[in-house]
């Protein structure tokens, strides 16, 4: 890893020496990203370029300094914190999860299209969750690298993994992020993809040229370069193309299986249960015994292909449709991208498979359109969860007030309004968690509050991040919901004018609370709260100017629970003070964003929305 001096005397931005000869000025280029198509969250608003994944675009901004900017991409979760959360959402096959879990995403993609050769990923904060990435060629993706999350100190690099060479020209790339080791927030500058131009292709205009800062440090990973064909082998051709091995002469050529055949079939049904989608598509081969039990509807109850969101086409859901009499739970979530998963499909899916589901998630999926939301509300009457994050190609939200059983409801960045999300929370008393986080067209939050206090009296958490018309009109009729235990008012800066709303909050189970950039917020504030907040574990005070070192010292004092609090921000807290708050409470991961010394944006312009100043 090279130094930040090194870097800063190595960057040029113009072309270097080693590519000075004709053939190689006409072939390999190296180019930043032209448009951010997809990604899965952002700690920036939709109103706002600030810390969003926009900011990818183009050359790095900040390079090499490290820090806390604004002009970079930063993803909503870091650490477990979020996994410890009440809102946690458990995986519906937690055998079909990968070895390496990928929580979020962003899809970049470039000018040209190249056999790609390198690529290059700026981080200028808390570097180490990358954990993929992905090459979409003419008609499939492929994996050009795995790797184990890590954490990789408080310093910038350009991460360049080996990765694996493919003979087919990509301009679109997909990076997964893993957050687990994080102890804050991560931050991307750019992504620079180097590749070699097919013949027919001309010269590229802007052909920057980083070369010399690019070092392999590891192998490639064998298991990162068979993960696309293993699963689309098994999973994809396997269930799509069940013919290829419908003959019961063919399968019956498999291997004898012993002792074991003379099992019951329930037996061997109980033990199959445990297996992922691609471990049943390999037993389903063995022989016409073992297809019929790999096939037996008891196995399909829960299906996840969320971890196969890279091969899962339509015709996957025509067959699996065979087999899911009984589906309760489905995860769709990140499928369907480049038009591989059409509508129509999972209408049909739906109307064959879905009258049982009770627990549905089809989280950043472009497929979800208004004759989806249709087929929803007209198959599955019993849903109790219902996840449609960063879906934003629908405007009938309105039909899904039909649903009444519903616990869980995230619609985190979505295009509802507030009409729509008024009329759901009336219809659903049993609202347990709600996330409306991020959602630009509900122009009137403290009416869906107020609805929840009035008609959900079981709410547990509620997620209304970065909603700009939430006022204390509407976070006092929280009050009324005696099981609240998470609350995220983070950045809804209508309610930041005063704290006085949090003595409202009296049910004294609250073990999440996040307040970031609510200025107004003060010592007497989080003192009258402190008494009904005992369970209180994690604590987000960023951007909190008016609170002092007393109250939280009396924060860390009082609540024995706590595990988490952030007082990046705080005007009144120095360095010296969280340093002697660590040692006194190591059981207590105090959090304070670091500020370059030669930081070119004010700190206070992290919370500001600039359409609000």
């Amino acid at each position: 890893m090279q130094s930040a001096s090194d870097i800063i005397s190595s960057l040029l931005w113009f072309k270097d020496d080693s590519y000075s000869n004709e053939e190689n000025d006409s072939q390999i280029i190296e180019q930043f990203v032209q448009t951010v198509e997809d990604f899965s969250s952002q700690y920036g608003s939709e109103i706002s370029v600030s810390y969003t994944a926009f900011n990818l675009r183009g050359p790095p901004s900040n390079f090499p300094d490290y820090g806390d900017y604004p002009q970079a991409f930063v993803m909503r979760t870091y650490g477990t914190w979020w996994d410890e959360a009440p809102s946690f959402q458990k995986d519906y096959m937690p055998q079909n999860s990968s070895a390496i879990p990928s929580q979020d995403f962003v899809e970049v993609s470039f000018e040209r299209a190249v056999f790609p050769l390198e690529v290059a990923v700026f981080e200028t904060y808390n570097p180490g969750a990358l954990v993929r990435i992905w090459a979409l060629g003419r008609a499939s993706w492929i994996l050009l690298w795995e790797g184990e999350p890590e954490y990789a100190g408080d310093t910038p690099r350009i991460f360049s993994p080996p990765i694996r060479q493919i003979n087919v020209p990509t301009r679109i790339l997909r990076l997964e992020f893993n957050h687990r080791l994080l102890p804050y927030y991560t931050e991307l500058d750019a992504v620079l993809l180097k590749g070699r131009e097919p013949a027919n292709i001309g010269k590229i205009k802007n052909n920057f040229s980083y070369s010399t800062l690019f070092k392999r440090s590891q192998p490639v990973v064998e298991k990162g370069m068979l993960l696309n064909k293993v699963i689309a082998s098994n999973l994809h051709e396997d269930i799509v193309q069940p013919t290829v091995l419908s003959s019961d002469k063919l399968l019956d050529r498999g291997p004898p299986l012993g002792d074991f055949q003379r099992l019951p079939d329930e037996t061997i049904l109980s033990v199959m249960k445990y297996l992922d989608m691609q471990s049943l598509c390999r037993c389903a081969q063995v022989n016409t015994h073992f297809k019929r039990l790999a096939s037996d509807a008891i196995l399909y109850r829960s299906i996840d292909l969320r971890p196969y969101w890279h091969c899962v086409r339509s015709q996957v859901l025509v067959n699996l449709s065979m087999k899911c009499k009984f589906l309760q739970k489905l995860d769709l979530s990140w499928c369907g991208s480049h038009c591989m998963i059409q509508s129509y499909y999972v209408v049909n899916f739906l109307k064959y498979s879905g009258s049982e589901l009770t627990h549905l998630r089809m989280n950043c999926c472009k497929f979800v359109d208004n004759t989806v939301l249709r087929a929803i509300v007209d198959t599955s009457f019993n849903l109790q969860e219902l996840c449609l994050r960063s879906v934003v190609t629908c405007s009938e939200w309105s039909c899904l007030s039909s649903l009444t059983k519903l616990r869980r409801l995230d619609l985190y960045r979505t295009h509802i309004t507030t009409s729509a999300a008024v009329s759901i929370v009336w219809s659903n008393p049993s609202l347990e968690h709600l996330n409306v986080g991020s959602c630009k067209m509900i122009s009137a939050m403290d009416e869906v509050a107020l609805a929840l206090g009035a008609n959900c009296p079981d709410l547990m958490s509620v997620d209304f991040w970065k909603s700009y018309s939430l006022t204390a009109i509407g976070i006092r009729a929280l009050g009324n919901c005696k099981k609240l235990q998470e609350l995220d008012v983070g950045w809804c800066l209508q309610a930041g004018s005063s704290g006085e709303w949090l003595s409202s909050l009296t049910g004294g189970d609250l073990r999440k609370l996040f307040l970031g950039a609510l200025r107004g917020i003060c010592d007497r504030d989080l003192r009258v709260l402190l008494p009904k907040a005992t369970k209180l574990a994690q604590l987000d005070l960023l951007g909190v100017r008016a609170v002092s070192p007393d109250i939280c010292s009396d924060i860390l004092a009082e609540c024995r629970e706590l595990r988490l609090l952030d007082v990046s921000f705080c005007d009144q807290i120095q360095e010296s003070q969280v340093l002697e708050w660590r040692k006194q409470y190591p059981h207590v991961s105090i959090k304070r964003s670091f500020q370059s010394a030669n930081m070119t944006t004010a700190p206070n312009a992290l919370f500001l929305a600039p359409s609000l100043e």
